[in-house]
C-alpha cells in the first residue's frame, strides 16, 4: 500500500512538471495616438501650468524688433505667469553693440527699461515685441499647437534627461505666427519641431524656422521650457508710466 503511495505521488509530480507553469496572457499594447492628437495634447497640457520658465534663442537672418531697424533680439529669458503676466531679459545688439533690456507685461500694460538709461517706461500696445502675446490662451504658441499645427508627423519617441519624450514635426501658417511676434516670424510657412514629455505631455522643446526669410540662414527660433509651475510674482515697476 506504502509503496502504491510512493508511486502516485511521484506520477502527480511528473505530470505537474511536464505541465510546467500556466502561461500567462501576453499584454496588449496600447496604440499611439495620432500625431494631431498628440500635440493638441501638449498644447493643452503645457496651458495648464500656473508658470513656466524660457528662454528663447534666435539664429539665422536677423529680424529688427523695432521700427529704426537698430535693435536686433539674439535671446529672451524669463517667466510667464497665467494667464498673461511675463517677467523676462532681452539680449539685443544695438549699432553691433550687446544691450540688455528688461520687459514686465503686466495685466495688459508693458514696461521696458531703456537700453542705454536703464530707467523703466511704458509701451503703447503692439510698439514693441510684448513675450506675453507669444503665450496668450487664446491664439499664442500653445493654442497653435491645438490647432495650428499642419502636416504633423510622430519623428519617433527619444530619450531627453533619462525621460521619454515625443519628437513631433509640421507646419504653421506664417499668418498665425505674424500677430503674436511682432512680424518679427511669419515671413512664410514655418516649420516645426515640438519635444515634449510622454508622462506629462508638457513641452520641453518647440524650434521654429522662417523658411521663407533665407534659403540658407533662415531666421530660427529655439524656445525651451522648464520650470513648470514654480513661484513667480510680477509687479509693476516703481515711476514707470507718467
Amino acid at each position: 500500500m506504502l509503496t502504491r503511495v510512493f508511486l502516485l505521488a511521484a506520477l502527480v509530480g511528473l505530470l505537474l512538471t511536464a505541465c510546467g507553469t500556466p502561461a500567462q496572457p501576453t499584454p496588449v499594447p496600447s496604440p499611439t495616438p495620432a500625431p494631431r492628437e498628440i500635440s493638441a495634447a501638449i498644447g493643452r497640457a503645457t496651458q495648464t501650468g500656473q508658470s513656466v520658465h524660457f528662454l528663447i534663442e534666435l539664429s539665422g537672418k536677423p529680424v529688427p524688433i523695432d521700427a529704426s531697424g537698430m535693435l536686433i533680439l539674439t535671446t529672451l529669458e524669463g517667466d510667464l505667469k497665467r494667464p498673461n503676466d511675463v517677467l523676462a531679459l532681452l539680449n539685443v545688439t544695438l549699432n553691433g553693440a550687446i544691450a540688455e533690456i528688461r520687459t514686465i507685461s503686466l495685466a495688459g500694460q508693458q514696461y521696458v527699461t531703456n537700453p542705454i538709461t536703464r530707467q523703466w517706461g511704458c509701451l503703447a500696445p503692439a510698439s514693441a515685441f510684448d513675450p506675453a502675446i507669444l503665450f496668450a490662451p487664446d491664439k499664442g504658441i500653445e493654442s497653435l499647437l491645438q490647432t495650428g499645427i499642419q502636416e504633423v508627423s510622430l519623428v519617433g519617441t527619444e530619450p531627453i534627461a533619462g525621460r521619454p519624450t515625443y519628437h513631433l514635426r509640421g507646419t504653421i501658417a506664417g499668418a498665425q505666427l505674424q500677430p503674436i511676434s511682432l512680424n518679427l516670424l511669419g515671413a512664410g510657412p514655418v516649420a516645426v519641431d515640438l519635444w515634449a514629455d510622454v508622462e506629462t505631455m508638457r513641452a520641453t522643446r518647440l524650434i521654429l524656422v522662417d523658411t521663407a526669410t533665407n534659403p540658407t540662414t533662415p531666421t530660427t527660433w529655439s524656445i525651451s521650457f522648464s520650470d513648470y509651475d514654480k513661484t513667480v510674482t510680477v509687479r509693476a515697476p516703481v515711476a514707470a508710466c507718467p
